[in-house]
């Protein structure tokens, strides 16, 4: 196996852990969405990994209709951030196309690559906005 193969193999591997850590605090709907994308990029990944140029196109569309739902549900008030990597996450999936459509694998690579890391970093931007305190709330220690 390639190094490339490798370290893909190990994206998609991180891609599964931080979404099973990431999907019990999302609302239904958002964590349906989520898993579909999940889905479909693991089915995009086994298309890229054997160079099936039909299988990358059906995944580039599933995802491009996916994302193109939640950005116009979601992105109301969504952090730059967010936006950031959606947006990250859109152009990655056209690149992909673009780059099947050539029967360029190598691009293919590195635009799956690109699509991975943009999923990752915006789960670890949701994430870092969560916060936990230990202290009782206001309200509370006025009671005290």
């Amino acid at each position: 196996m390639s190094f490339r193969l490798k370290v893909l193999a190990l994206a998609a591997i991180l891609v599964l852990a931080f979404a099973a850590g990431y999907s019990s605090a999302q609302n239904p709907t958002l964590k349906t969405v989520m898993r579909d994308k999940l889905v479909n990029a693991q089915q995009l990944l086994e298309a890229v990994v054997t160079a099936d140029y039909a299988a990358i196109d059906r995944g580039t569309n599933a995802l491009s209709r996916i994302s193109e739902t939640e950005i116009a549900t979601w992105q109301v008030g969504a952090s730059p951030e967010y936006r950031k990597q959606a947006m990250s996450f859109v152009h990655s999936v056209q690149g992909i196309h673009d780059a099947a459509a050539k029967h360029d694998i190598e691009a293919v690579l590195a635009e799956y690559t690109a699509l991975v890391s943009s999923c990752t970093r915006c789960h670890a931007h949701v994430r870092s906005l969560r916060t936990v305190s230990f202290e009782a709330p206001l309200s509370a220690k006025r009671r005290s």
